[in-house]
């Protein structure tokens, strides 16, 4: 299978009232054809 998707090094902030929030930080995979990713988190789910 080919390679059809490369994350690297993301990293995702929330603002918040009581400062910053770091839900993701410096992660990196890739995908191939067929495959199926999701990054679960307790607000929210992402799909690739």
């Amino acid at each position: 299978m080919k390679k059809i998707l490369q994350i690297n090094n993301i990293t995702k902030t929330y603002q918040s009232k009581n400062g910053e929030i770091t839900a993701i930080n410096g992660i990196s995979f890739s995908a191939k054809e067929g495959e199926f990713i999701s990054i679960i988190g307790p607000s929210r789910l992402w799909k690739v």
